[in-house]
């Protein structure tokens, strides 16, 4: 049973007893794709000409 996701059904062989040791397999990591990354330039390059429209206002 460890290493598998797995449900234990009914009374069989593969109940949980003391002692057992459980492994809980790990998340994979997600990879940042392109969509992503236009996603992140899109909104730091909104957030950079706002703070400008800003500076601009605040000079004049």
């Amino acid at each position: 049973m460890n290493g598998q996701v797995t449900k234990v059904k009914g009374s069989g062989k593969k109940q949980i007893e003391p002692g057992c040791e459980i492994i809980i397999p790990s998340k994979a990591k997600k990879k940042t794709n392109v969509g992503n990354l236009l996603a992140y330039a899109t909104s730091f390059s909104s957030i950079g000409m706002m703070i400008a429209s800003i500076a601009n206002l605040i000079k004049k």
